[in-house]
């Protein structure tokens, strides 16, 4: 099996690199949700400084936010899901073509 061989793009990758790679994503979304609560926290209690139509305007801001979060969130963890695929897909792919390789020289003697 090959590892970290370069690619016709002139990049080169290892499945191990790859779950590092993925699992740091998921690590950072985890840090930038526990940012966003933490700030989220200290926001909230302004809500009963506002009247009439700056509260409205106020909870629509929160409401999006609290949207804009999950969709980052999500959208973080979705990155980082695919990269740990993409490593395992890699992964696979190298023992598959080494595998082959084995019956060529098997069926070479």
């Amino acid at each position: 099996m090959t590892s970290g061989t370069t690619g016709a793009g002139g990049f080169g990758t290892t499945p191990e690199e790859m779950a590092r790679a993925g699992a740091r994503v998921v690590g950072t979304d985890e840090q930038v949700r526990a940012e966003l609560g933490a700030l989220r926290s200290r926001l909230t209690p302004l809500a009963g400084a506002w009247r009439g139509e700056a509260a409205t305007t106020f909870e629509s801001l929160m409401a999006r936010w609290d949207a804009d979060a999950r969709a980052l969130s999500a959208a973080l963890r979705g990155i980082g899901e695919a990269i740990t695929g993409s490593g395992r897909t890699y992964r696979q792919a190298e023992e598959d073509q080494s595998a082959s390789l084995s019956a060529i020289r098997a069926a070479l003697g």
